[in-house]
């Protein structure tokens, strides 16, 4: 009998004990090449036309999956060479060499890898136009996706996991050589040493509620208006969940297991005994997996979130439906459109003068360019735009600033004074008070200082006719009608009155955000799918190494429920504390992206966290039966 038909018959003969690694493998290819097919898909870069160069956001999205599913597939395969050690030992026991075991290890992966290979593509170009479908559908496109068979995709799926299937076949390959007969057959024998406490432990189980504090606290309260603390609260964060699964959790097991009036009730102490031998070989996983869904929920959030205020964010940056400068005779063109169009209506249009000067910007203390508007125009704007910000100046000296930040209000700038000198004229203007948001979508990257009407008087009088910039904003009655309008004007209109629009902010922002929440969907799905099936793999493996303890446990007479009451309570813990913690990390992350981007998030990452739950809890379930199924089983062998 050759080595390949040893290989395939064990394949045939066996195959459930290759299926997880199959279908990691298989999931994994899947994902990769749907997105390549995305990538590559020329359908979606015509249909992005000039917004095509964000597809730069699916080259990130593809290196972030290709590196994912590369450490999802090692561990896979670690977890597959390890659960047949004990078979490659009794193949070296009937006198194979250990060259020989190998490669038969080595035909295994290639047969496996093929039929993953043939499956996830298969499966790709089955559903590749659906999530292209899918994407057109998130940006608002409705436009015809036929089947495609994308063989740039094709080919560089097939480079990705050539590369892949390499390196875990030399992986494989040197565990077999370097392992001795006895090491082979004892892998599933190993001992776990128990928990170890001490002071140190303890140290560091505080350390680790102080780090998270401490992040928590910063994300909260200075993350949203200084992005700089945010390399110091993600140093805080995993430091600190690194240290509670190291230490925090372990105290925590170690104390009940030494708490006797409770550990002999009904089954905790199995299941608190399982932990305790069991947990110090788990806490790296956990660890990583914490981090890694707290990372998977942030992103969504802020992927998701922001697509769905798309029109909130767009309304954010442009206040009016449409802006210009007017230069010329836009007016008489705008209205002369406007009455073409009947399903076009104004609700109300503002005209409005600012005048351009010169001053020290109060935050940098250098000579920038402000824009200065008077007191009673600013407070009607704000209220025509449903705005409860009003600037209430007591003093005639006193200036409302309205800052150039990303994020929020830098109140640096508060009482400081600001000198306006035009001409012979000089005005000693003290900020009193500050905010961020736009009140002019035109040239809105300019600073603007709000004064009392006496002094913009006094400024746009003394101010030369080339300082002084008219404009003209409209808010329609329905944007989402104006499409055809909006084109006419942009044909029409010219060049130099700068004109913005709503709904072209808004189109632009529903490609851009739907791409990224696309991204952020694919990316999530995977992240969840992958740290699933890794608690998945690491509890079945370990169900197949405790065995024997089951069968002794069933012999003096536990039953195979009280075992899965045991077992459920083991699996609660493993799957539900990296799930609670990274809750816990995105949250002040959630709040602090609400006020970073100025919109309601909680929402979104409250209906995030609950899917991600639900998942989690199918996860947590298939593995409580594979586990359970795995002890009844072997109770019944014996």
């Amino acid at each position: 009998m050759t080595l390949v038909s040893i290989t395939t018959r064990n394949i045939k003969s066996n195959f459930k004990s290759y299926w997880s690694y199959f279908l990691s493998l298989s999931f994994s290819i899947f994902s990769v090449y749907l997105f390549m097919s995305i990538l590559y898909s020329k359908y979606i870069q015509d249909e992005l036309g000039e917004m095509k160069k964000f597809m730069i956001l699916f080259n990130i999205g593809a290196v972030m999956i290709i590196m994912f599913s590369a450490f999802f597939i090692w561990y896979s395969n670690s977890f597959f060479v390890k659960s047949r050690k004990k078979e490659f030992a009794t193949y070296m026991l009937l006198g194979m060499s250990k060259n020989q075991v190998a490669r038969v290890n080595f035909y295994e992966n290639t047969f496996i890898t093929l039929a993953a290979l043939i499956t996830g593509i298969s499966l790709g170009l089955i559903f590749s136009k659906f999530f292209i479908m899918l994407l057109f559908y998130m940006i608002k496109t409705s436009a015809v996706v036929p089947f495609q068979w994308n063989i740039r995709a094709i080919i560089q799926s097939l480079k990705i996991f050539v590369v892949i299937y390499i390196v875990i076949s030399l992986h494989g390959s040197i565990i077999v050589r370097k392992s001795s007969l006895i090491d082979l057959f004892n892998a599933s024998k190993k001992v776990e040493k128990g928990l170890k406490v001490s002071a140190i432990t303890l140290l560091f189980a505080v350390v680790s509620i102080v780090c998270l504090y401490f992040g928590y606290s910063m994300a909260i309260k200075q993350l949203g208006s200084n992005l700089l603390k945010a390399p110091i609260v993600v140093l805080l964060v995993v430091v600190g969940t690194i240290l509670f699964f190291t230490s925090a959790t372990t105290f925590l097991i170690y104390a009940n297991k030494k708490n006797e009036k409770s550990l002999f009730k009904g089954t905790k102490l199995i299941s608190t005994s399982q932990l305790y031998f069991r947990y110090r070989g788990n806490v790296g996983t956990l660890s990583i997996i914490a981090i890694s869904i707290t990372v998977a929920l942030c992103a969504l959030v802020t992927c998701v979130g922001s697509y769905t205020k798309t029109e909130e964010n767009s309304r954010y940056m442009r206040p009016f439906s449409i802006e210009y400068f007017r230069t010329k005779d836009e007016n008489k063109t705008f209205n002369s459109i406007l009455d073409k169009h009947k399903e076009v209506s104004v609700k109300f249009s503002d005209s409005i003068d600012i005048v351009k000067v010169t001053a020290k910007d109060p935050l940098v203390n250098k000579d920038s360019g402000f824009y200065v508007i008077g007191e009673s125009e600013f407070n009607k704007l704000s209220k025509q735009q449903k705005l409860d910000r009003r600037a209430n100046l007591k003093d005639e000296n006193d200036c409302y600033f309205i800052q150039l930040q990303s994020f929020a209000t830098n109140e640096a700038a508060l009482n400081k004074v600001v000198n306006i000198n035009i001409k012979d004229k000089s005005y000693n203007l003290k900020v009193t008070a500050s905010d961020i948001k736009p009140f002019l979508a035109l040239d809105h990257f300019t600073q603007t200082f709000v004064v009392k009407d006496n002094v913009y008087d006094s400024i746009k009088l003394n101010s030369d006719e080339a300082n002084i910039s008219k404009l003209d904003g409209y808010m329609l009655e329905d944007d989402f009608k104006a499409e055809s309008f909006i084109n006419d004007l942009s044909k029409n209109l010219p060049k130099e009155s700068g004109m913005v629009t709503f709904y072209e902010h808004y189109k632009d922002g529903l490609k851009l955000l739907g791409m990224m929440a696309f991204i952020g969907l694919f990316i999530g799905a995977l992240f969840i799918m992958a740290t699933g099936s890794i608690i998945y793999f690491k509890m079945v493996m370990e169900a197949r190494e405790d065995k024997e303890k089951f069968i002794t446990l069933s012999k003096i007479g536990v039953s195979n429920k009280e075992i899965k009451t045991a077992v459920a309570k083991e699996l609660g813990l493993l799957f539900g504390a990296p799930f609670v913690v990274a809750f816990a990390n995105s949250l002040p992350a959630t709040i602090a992206l609400s006020k970073m981007l100025s919109l309601k998030l909680m929402n979104s990452f409250l209906i995030i966290v609950s899917i991600y739950a639900l998942i989690y809890c199918i996860y947590y379930f298939v593995t409580l039966n594979t586990y359970t199924k795995v002890v009844r089983d072997s109770n019944l062998s014996d």
